[in-house]
């Protein structure tokens, strides 16, 4: 994963209102200032990647209740160093989070939002730059709990819309 393929994708990207404009914006002032935008080690704020992981009628979403943050959101985390894209880092969090095997729909977002991540103990506040993929799930769609989560389940897309905090509504009605 490199710069260039990165600023081509947020450049690429129609925002659908102006706080996604206002994120994809400071997106690509990051990703130009940044030394290591793609590492968690980065501080201030790093890329993240993330999907709606959706079953195959398209009518149902898989959310996790995420440990550290008390939400209900859709799998995603940091980016890894043999990630080749931000398309395969969120199809990866996809399977480590919800045990779903999927296929990423395009290799273009369909959602950017930056959020802060409140300071913890070991972590000073910091920014999420997260990139948002559509996943569909393809076999089984047994559920794994990971360490990262108390909970995980299915979701019908209305009732998903209203369990997280606006940026989960934001995505869903990015992906409809």
């Amino acid at each position: 994963m490199n710069h260039d393929d990165v600023a081509a994708l947020l450049v690429a990207h129609v925002p659908a209102d102006a706080k996604e404009e206002a994120d994809r914006r400071l997106m690509l002032d990051f990703l130009s200032r940044l030394p290591e935008p793609f590492s968690s080690r980065q501080v201030e704020a790093h890329f993240t990647a993330s999907a709606l992981a959706l079953d195959a009628a398209r009518a149902r979403t898989s959310l996790v209740l995420h440990r550290k943050l008390g939400l209900w959101l859709q799998p995603g985390g940091h980016v890894e160093e043999d990630d080749s894209t931000l398309a395969a880092a969120a199809l990866r969090e996809v399977r480590e989070e919800t045990g779903l095997a999927g296929a990423v729909q395009g290799e273009a977002p369909i959602h950017l939002d930056v959020h802060e991540i409140p300071e913890r103990p070991d972590m000073p506040p910091h920014l999420h730059l997260d990139v948002r993929f559509l996943v569909v799930a393809t076999g089984a769609e047994d559920l794994v709990l990971s360490e990262e989560s108390n909970d995980v389940r299915w979701w019908q897309l209305a009732e998903a819309a209203g369990a997280g905090d606006e940026s989960l509504s934001r995505l869903i009605r990015a992906a409809v």
